[in-house]
């Protein structure tokens, strides 16, 4: 098991897109992944925990595309 952390967002982060990531790619509800946007949004940081490492980092990558400041722990 891998663990996220969503640290900070940059100007321009596509917020639909980081909705739509954690839903399709981590099967987190839709409640639970707009949730975690807002917390984001506002600052907050948001763990993640992933099952496998491999998607943990495919996780990390197209995050950063969409504008999420993201680490491994």
């Amino acid at each position: 098991m891998a663990q996220v952390t969503m640290k900070s967002w940059r100007y321009g982060m596509k917020k639909i897109s980081l909705t739509k990531l954690q839903t399709e790619l981590l099967n987190i509800s839709l409640k639970e992944a707009h949730e975690n946007v807002t917390k984001l949004l506002d600052n907050i940081e948001v763990i993640l925990d992933i099952e496998d490492l491999n998607l943990a980092l495919n996780f990390i990558k197209r995050a950063e595309e969409i504008g999420v400041n993201c680490i491994l722990n």
